[in-house]
C-alpha cells in the first residue's frame, strides 16, 4: 500500500472521471442526509483554524471507519467542504493527515495530480493492521500485568464480565454485530488504557480506527469464530491476574494474530472490498 504520494488537491471545476458505482463523496452519504459531527473536543489553546482542522478529520475519519464512506471511494476536495460546511483548508488538511495515518491511499490513474480514495479493505491490508495492533496492545498487557494486585484484580473483573457479555452477545438467536463490537471494544479498551504511557496510547489510538473498519463490516460474518476469541480472552485475563507480563504480552499478540487470520479467511471467501 502507498500512503505518502505527496497529495496535491486537483481543481473541482475540471471534470472528474467516473471510478464506477458512483463511488463519490456525495453518492456515499445518501441523499441531503447531514455528515454526523465531530464529538472530538479541542482545547481552549486550539486556533479557530486547528478546531475546524481536526473537526474535519475526526469527521471524516468518522465516515471512513463505519462505512459510510466505503472503500475505494473517491475523496473530492470541494464536494467534502460543501457537505461539511466549511472552506476548502480544513478539508486539504484533513485529506493529508487521512492519507498519512493509512485511512487514503492515492488513486492517480495516470494523472499527475493526485486524487485520493477510502483505502481499500484487502487480507494483507487486514493482516498488516492487526498485527500492529497486537503488539502495541501485547505492551500495553505488559505494563497493566505490572500494577499491584488490587487493579489487578479489578481489571481482570472487568474484563471478565465484559468478555462473558460478548459470549452472550453471539449466542442469541439474531445476533446484533454492533453490539458484539462494543463488548469487544471495551474488553480491549479496558486493558490499554489501565496502565500505558501517553505515547502508547496515542499510538494505539491513531491506528485501532482503522482496524475497527475490518471489525465492523466483517463481524456479522464471524459471529460463529467468536467462542474462539473469548477463549483467547480467557486466557489474557488469567495471565494478567496472576502478574504474568511475558504472558500476557504473549497471548494478546496470540489472539491478534488469530483475529488477522480469521478476518482473512472472510475477506478471500466474500471478496475484497474498493478494489480496482
Amino acid at each position: 500500500m502507498v500512503y505518502f504520494k505527496e497529495y496535491i488537491p486537483y481543481d473541482d471545476d475540471l471534470e472528474t472521471p467516473s471510478l464506477g458505482e458512483g463511488e463519490t463523496v456525495t453518492k456515499s452519504v445518501a441523499g441531503n442526509r447531514h455528515m454526523p459531527r465531530s464529538k472530538a473536543a479541542s482545547g481552549p489553546e486550539d486556533s479557530p483554524n486547528q478546531v475546524r482542522s481536526d473537526s474535519t478529520y475526526n469527521e471524516l475519519r468518522e465516515l471512513i471507519v463505519s462505512g459510510l464512506l466505503s472503500p475505494g471511494a473517491r475523496l473530492v476536495e470541494g464536494e467534502v467542504a460543501r457537505r461539511l460546511g466549511v472552506s476548502r483548508t480544513p478539508v486539504r488538511s484533513a485529506f493529508h493527515r487521512l492519507q498519512q495515518e493509512g485511512y487514503a491511499v492515492p488513486a492517480s490513474g495516470g494523472h499527475v495530480r493526485t486524487r485520493l480514495v477510502v483505502s481499500p479493505m484487502t487480507s494483507e491490508d487486514a493482516a498488516d493492521l492487526f498485527n500492529i495492533v497486537g503488539e502495541l496492545e501485547g505492551l500495553s498487557g505488559r505494563y497493566a500485568a505490572d500494577l499491584d494486585r488490587a487493579a489487578r484484580v479489578r481489571l481482570s473483573d472487568e474484563m471478565t464480565r465484559l468478555n462473558s457479555e460478548l459470549l452472550a452477545a453471539s449466542q442469541v438467536t439474531q445476533p446484533d454485530a454492533t453490539r458484539m463490537f462494543e463488548f469487544d471494544v471495551r474488553f480491549h479498551r479496558q486493558l490499554v488504557e489501565a496502565a500505558s504511557p501517553p505515547r502508547l496510547l496515542a499510538l494505539h489510538d491513531a491506528i485501532k480506527p482503522q482496524v475497527d473498519r475490518y471489525a465492523r463490516l466483517y463481524l456479522s460474518s464471524l459471529t460463529a469464530e467468536l467462542p474462539l476469541s473469548v477463549a483467547e480472552h480467557s486466557e489474557i485475563v488469567r495471565s494478567l491476574r496472576r502478574g504474568d507480563g511475558d504472558g500476557t504480552q504473549q497471548m494478546i499478540q496470540t489472539n491478534w494474530r488469530n483475529a488477522a487470520d480469521r478476518v482473512g479467511t472472510i475477506i478471500e471467501s466474500i471478496g475484497e472490498r474498493g478494489v480496482w
